[in-house]
């Protein structure tokens, strides 16, 4: 049995071999995808997983609960990257409503950054340039966060609690934007990955640090410039509304198919809570931005 928790939130895992699931929750690929986890510090389990042998990967069972665990029963094979990946992103998609169901929310494709003197959030649709410019972050010196999936709670602000700590980016960054931080191994695609954890060291788990701007960036490689635009009114839910609710609505694919979870009462108040402190705190301080990645980094940078 496994109890792995994120921001305090954890999972029980029952498993026939557990050390051979942690050393497959330890590889880069899976973190990549699932924050930083911790070991055996629970005080209380949001979700239970019954994980049974056999072949592939499929979701057997779900029950959903808002005052009990969650129970999930699952069959197949632990992940492994390029031969059993589905395994990855359940688990995901499981520690997304456990943590909701806490007053916590994994924003799906989100990167935080500290620039400067501030901190920021980056959220962006697939392949508009997150990776891109967290390569280049690293490369100038800035620390980053979280590289995709990013852990976060509302109060007077938004706080990043903790996230992924793997990068995955294309090499051809070297060369159009100077980028030198140095790779730690590379995907059998080509593109190259750092270990943020092993390159710079770890980060605490509770990092409680607010964030002072938003962006949703459109930046590419043919694209030149920079140009902001402040997001306002229904957008500001809109744009959040997907970011906050995707994980847990399985709008990330895996296969056969993600889980549709349900939005109960203490999850829709927890993303409500979220989406009411950006209306309210980041007045001025949200926006989108469209150009080259280099150029819109060093405008938000400054």
């Amino acid at each position: 049995m496994l109890r792995l928790g994120i921001a305090n939130v954890c999972i029980e895992v029952e498993a026939g071999n557990p050390a051979e699931l942690l050393r497959a929750l330890e590889s880069s690929f899976t973190r990549r995808y699932l924050p930083t986890v911790n070991l055996n510090v629970c005080s209380s389990i949001a979700a239970k997983v019954y994980w049974l042998p056999g072949k592939g990967f499929q979701v057997l069972s779900a029950t959903f609960s808002s005052m009990e665990p969650d129970t999930y029963v699952v069959q197949g094979e632990y992940p492994e990257a390029y031969v059993n990946e589905p395994p990855v992103f359940f688990l995901v998609q499981v520690f997304a409503r456990s943590l909701a169901k806490e007053g916590y929310i994994m924003l799906t494709d989100s990167v935080a950054l500290r620039l400067n003197n501030k901190n920021v959030l980056l959220l962006g649709f697939p392949h508009t340039g997150k990776s891109t410019m967290s390569s280049i972050a690293l490369s100038l010196g800035y620390e980053v966060y979280s590289t995709e999936n990013t852990v976060v709670k509302a109060n007077d602000a938004i706080y990043i609690i903790t996230g992924t700590r793997v990068l995955v980016f294309d090499p051809r960054v070297r060369e159009l934007y100077g980028v030198t931080v140095k790779s730690t191994s590379k995907t059998k695609h080509g593109y190259e990955v750092v270990d943020l954890d092993a390159l710079i060291g770890h980060t605490p788990h509770d990092l409680q640090v607010p964030v002072d701007e938003l962006y949703v960036i459109y930046t590419s490689f043919n694209s030149s410039g920079v140009s902001t635009v402040p997001v306002k009114g229904r957008k500001i839910d809109k744009l959040l509304w997907y970011f906050a609710t995707s994980l847990i609505k399985g709008m990330d694919y895996y296969y056969p198919q993600p889980l549709d979870m349900p939005m109960d009462s203490v999850v829709a108040k927890t993303i409500n809570d979220f989406m009411n402190t950006a209306r309210r705190s980041y007045a001025g301080k949200f926006y989108e931005v469209f150009g080259s990645p280099l150029e819109v980094l060093k405008a938000i940078a400054s």
